[in-house]
């Protein structure tokens, strides 16, 4: 996990990409680098996870990931290739693509192909740089196009307050998406790869309760199992989302910590400690008692994290804000939470009414929830970490546990109430 920013088409791209970054300390305090070629600079600040390997990656071409790619060692034994660093397994897929004569883009599409993982990268070759997020837009990234004098520029960066002081304004890198930039030309090629989140029915349906459990089950805990760290905790509510992923990491880990927050005697702490007991990690559970003076002083932070000040993205921002820091004091660098559980299940309210409409009209809304799950929801949980230097991973939103969640009847993930 780390922070990412580059300017490519200007010829003080150097300069720009070193005020970028400063922006982005907090989400790569480990190490900081640059790379510049012409009028192209790109840069990263590191998050020390997996791996230590400093970025950009440059050979024939250059890269700058934010994220993990959570199958790279299985990948790495496909093609034979020793190495401790996901970014480097993904840096060896793309430019051996370009090195056998792909264009930089149909490299890197090539590439993330084959990968599961949460990633917002950029990769530049000759005079082409190419953006890529992943499907559910688990790693944020920004942009703005436009010219500088004669010449057209792009900027990009992991959050818009690195793009404050270019003078466009920065939107949202779509999910999934990967672009292509020439900076001679100006010319965009976009590419959204045939993947996970595209409306149509499964290939295969699964219809029965125990079917759908057994799956369900067998994904997650990979899932779970693919993002534990030494130095992962667990965002810890007591709610059912939260609760299944504590209970299929204790199989895995049996010391992990959980991490829940509250005020002395509310309900959210008595729900948390009753989740804990009843799934044997009572000894887990780490509670931090709030207390008025630290949610206010916490508001400013997190409006800051976040660039808005909305009520509903500020309150909700808080909690999670606190227990990331209480994470980091306690040695953590990754927080688990159960985000897009309800998004991919059918866990809100309004989906019991979609489900009377009839089960494609289900199926339709659960698909457009996760395709708009980065702006609601991720952007604002990773900002409020990563102020902290924690990373955020969630394991429903996993390529194989959505791919699951999505061939689910949708009848089997909302009950009907009779009455």
């Amino acid at each position: 996990m780390c922070g990412i920013a580059g300017v490519f088409g200007t010829p003080d791209s150097n300069l720009k990409v070193k005020k970028m970054l400063a922006a982005l300390g907090h989400r790569g305090p480990d190490a900081c680098g640059i790379h510049t070629a012409g009028d192209l600079s790109i840069g990263n600040t590191l998050l020390k996870i997996t791996g230590d390997m400093p970025q950009p990656l440059t050979g024939k071409g250059a890269l700058v990931l934010n994220g993990e790619i959570f199958n790279f060692r299985e990948l790495a034994a496909e093609i034979g290739i020793k190495i401790d660093s996901d970014t480097e397994l993904l840096f060896s897929l793309i430019e051996t693509g370009v090195k056998e004569g792909s264009t930089p883009i149909d490299a890197v599409c090539s590439a993330l192909s084959k990968v599961n993982g949460d990633y917002a990268l950029a990769y530049a070759c000759g005079g082409e740089l190419v953006l890529a997020r992943d499907p559910s837009g688990v790693k944020p990234l920004f942009y703005c196009s436009g010219t500088e004098g004669e010449k057209p520029e792009i900027a990009f960066a992991s959050e818009k307050k690195a793009l404050a002081f270019i003078s466009r304004k920065a939107k949202p890198f779509p999910q999934g998406g990967i672009l292509g930039f020439n900076t001679e030309s100006g010319k965009i090629t976009e590419k959204i790869p045939e993947g996970y989140l595209e409306i149509k029915s499964p290939e295969k349906r699964i219809y029965t309760e125990h079917e759908a459990l057994s799956q369900l089950k067998e994904t997650l805990e990979k899932a779970v199992e693919l993002r534990l760290t030494p130095t992962t905790g667990i965002a810890f509510s007591g709610g059912i989302d939260s609760t299944f992923l504590a209970a299929l990491a204790k199989r895995i880990d049996p010391g992990v910590s959980l991490y829940a927050v509250g005020l002395p005697d509310s309900h959210d702490i008595t729900q948390a400690e009753r989740a804990a007991e009843a799934i044997g990690m009572r000894k887990n559970l780490k509670v931090h008692f709030l207390s008025p003076e630290e949610i206010e002083a916490a508001v400013p932070r997190v409006v800051y994290a976040t660039e808005s000040t909305d009520p509903m993205t500020v309150a909700i921002g808080i909690p999670l804000y606190i227990v990331a820091k209480t994470a980091k004091e306690d040695g953590k660098r990754v927080l688990l939470t159960g985000q897009g559980a309800d998004e991919l299940f059918g866990g809100y309210r309004r989906h019991e009414e979609f489900l009377k409409k009839g089960a494609e009209v289900l199926d339709r809304e659960i698909y457009s929830d996760l395709a708009t799950i980065s702006k609601i929801n991720l952007e604002r949980d990773d900002m409020v970490t990563m102020a902290n230097s924690v990373e955020l991973r969630v394991p429903f939103l996993d390529k194989e546990v959505i791919k699951t969640g999505l061939a689910i009847r949708p009848e089997l993930k909302v009950l009907k109430k009779d009455g």
